[in-house]
């Protein structure tokens, strides 16, 4: 059955997205419908973050890591995932062996503000921090202060990214975006907005 979706998804064929989530462990499929890229919107975004052979891009809050296993499937690029939650990382790092893609397609737990953004190409983003606001952790007041800062962060690094550096959006990050990059094209797909943003100066 894993052949037989890296094949489908590598020829451009409709793959159903409860027939992709299979590949990953029924504790975590719970999330799909409202916190997983779609499918489609996950090979059209793939598109527009790596269409040159050869470059890195980062999935910011990558979950379960459905776009860059999409994209290490359909591209050229190498793809890499940060997320804070262990089991989403573990799930991640599985399903891109269970596909064939571990060599271009690699997760790892920790903070997005540790890490060295100057050398990806390209970012996805989508809403990475919604979870924050959502969750049970914390209190209320708590939650929207690490949000904010979290937004404020990645506004930060993206001001500071190297020139031609592709940001794609889906349901945006919860901000807005650094004055540097320029909205290219944003497209509708399914109930969101899908943007491609380059950093011009």
């Amino acid at each position: 059955m894993t052949e037989a979706l890296s094949s489908a998804i590598r020829a451009g064929l409709p793959v159903d997205d409860c027939a992709f989530d299979l590949i990953y462990p029924s504790s975590q499929r719970f999330r799909s419908w409202l916190h997983w890229t779609p499918l489609e919107v996950a090979q059209r975004a793939c598109e527009l973050l790596a269409p040159v052979a050869g470059e890195k891009v980062l999935d910011v809050g990558s979950g379960v890591g459905k776009p860059c296993l999409v994209g290490a499937l359909t591209t050229e690029a190498s793809w890499f995932g940060i997320e804070r939650d262990p089991d989403m990382v573990r799930a991640a790092n599985e399903a891109a062996k269970r596909l064939g893609v571990a060599d271009r397609a690699s997760f790892r737990l920790g903070d997005m503000e540790l890490m060295d953004w100057s050398v990806y190409d390209a970012f996805y983003l989508f809403n990475p921090f919604a979870e924050l606001l959502a969750g049970d952790d914390l209190d209320a007041l708590d939650r929207r202060v690490r949000y904010v800062d979290n937004v404020e962060l990645v506004q930060h690094k993206l001001a500071h990214a190297a020139r031609g550096t592709r940001v794609v959006t889906y349901h945006g990050f919860g901000g807005d975006m650094p004055r540097e990059l320029d909205l290219v094209q944003c497209e509708k797909r399914r109930d969101g907005d899908l943007c491609l943003w380059i950093k011009c100066r």
